[in-house]
């Protein structure tokens, strides 16, 4: 048997190597291509915006309330299994080394979302205020003691089952992060080492709070698989994910799409399809947060023809990509091969449905278009955005379903 000391080591090496695994899948060509054109396109409208900034646009206090969330959403990624309730519960006291290198381990790879960030709002920082390099540096600095303060705090929390207190950390935490945030970036220093004075008393109550409890195993393990579970759910996009547990939604407000299919013995796969996509969280999830995040972005942007079109192109494309695995949905059940007609169908059906959810989500987005612009603005951007899904759809997409049959 190894040493225990030595579980965390195997463990974060098994994890880092299923998760590079999975990237090289997740990072394509396609989707690295799509990043590239929008952080170019990202980083041009981002200086031209700069240069039209108000002296009394709220800088700090955006960062500070976006950076208050990045904060409050640490927690300690421990590497537990179901099984280790049954096999390393009774040496609990012999893992404290253990859960010091899952705390390291969470806090080097959770500094990743306070670094970049952080970087992303640095012209906007020298631009609304006075800072330069140097104080950038130190903003960064205590930002980064903010979040081990948070981390250290969550794990202390952790040994706590009553709501009323996991509930009452998180708001005093949110309030105590605003605070300390917005005195960072306003470079009032002074305030920022009272309220460091205040952390490190609350800190210490809940570390004492916390010795006489025990670790509570069972949520700490659900935590951690429910973060495995959405990691997984995320690389399914791209590629199959054996361990990936899929969960179905009743989504009952949904029934009357699915009806709209015709009782025929074509449309097995129609009907399977559009109530696989309606259920999925994976499938309707991802189709729904790409369509809110480009409605966002077009929001904000000055609408011009190629800006809107080219935004609308890669939202579309991106949609289409990720739910493409929805063709494969049914691969393992034997049902529909009961219906003599319903694989003839299987591909028309597919992408009858694959269309129409882009149809739906190009409408959408040309609402958008149309109340930040003019209708002719609108006529052109649905029109060329339409003839775009119908080429993706029944060109690229249909090709690429065709080869993929060929070689399975």
């Amino acid at each position: 048997m190894k040493k225990v000391n030595d579980i965390w080591q195997t463990r974060l090496h098994q994890h880092i190597n299923e998760t590079r695994s999975y990237l090289k899948y997740m990072l394509n060509d396609h989707l690295l291509f799509v990043f590239i054109f929008l952080a170019a396109g990202g980083a041009l409208t981002y200086q031209k915006w700069l240069e039209t900034l108000s002296p009394d646009f709220p800088a700090v206090l955006i960062m500070t309330v976006t950076f208050a969330f990045i904060m409050i959403a640490s927690s300690v990624r421990t590497l537990l299994k179901e099984a280790d309730i049954v096999f390393l519960l009774p040496m609990e006291y012999k893992l404290k080394e253990y859960f010091q290198k899952a705390f390291t381990y969470s806090f080097i790879s959770q500094s990743f979302f306070v670094i970049v960030p952080l970087i992303l709002f640095t012209p906007l920082f020298f631009k609304a205020t006075n800072a330069n390099g140097r104080i950038l540096l130190i903003s960064l600095v205590l930002l980064l003691l903010v979040k081990f303060w948070n981390l250290r705090v969550s794990w202390r929390i952790s040994y706590f089952t009553e709501a009323s207190a996991k509930w009452g950390d998180i708001l005093v935490r949110l309030a105590i992060n605003m605070c300390v945030i917005f005195f960072i970036f306003s470079q009032t220093y002074i305030f920022v080492a009272i309220l460091f004075v205040v952390m490190a008393g609350y800190d210490t109550y809940f570390s004492n709070a916390a010795k006489k409890k025990a670790l509570k195993w069972e949520p700490l393990i659900a935590r951690e698989e429910g973060k495995k579970q959405s990691f997984y759910k995320l690389a399914n996009l791209f590629t199959d994910v054996p361990k990936l547990k899929k969960q179905a939604k009743r989504r009952a407000y949904l029934d009357w799409v699915v009806s709209r299919v015709k009782y025929n013995k074509e449309n097995v796969y129609e009907y399977l399809f559009m109530r696989a996509f309606i259920r999925s969280g994976d499938y309707f999830g991802i189709v729904v947060r790409l369509t809110i995040i480009g409605c966002v972005i077009l929001s904000f942007m000055d609408i011009e023809l190629f800006g809107s079109i080219v935004v609308s192109f890669i939202f579309t494309f991106l949609t289409g990509i990720q739910i493409m695995s929805l063709y494969k949905h049914f691969e393992l059940l034997e049902l529909p091969n009961l219906y003599p007609y319903a694989e003839k169908k299987k591909m028309s059906s597919f992408l009858k449905i694959i269309c129409n959810i882009l149809l739906i989500q190009v409408v959408i987005y040309s609402i958008v278009i149309l109340v930040k612009s003019d209708l002719i603005v609108f006529i052109e951007v649905l029109i060329a955005t339409v003839l775009f899904v119908y080429l993706f759809v029944y060109a690229y997409m249909q090709s690429r379903m065709k080869k993929k049959d060929v070689v399975s």
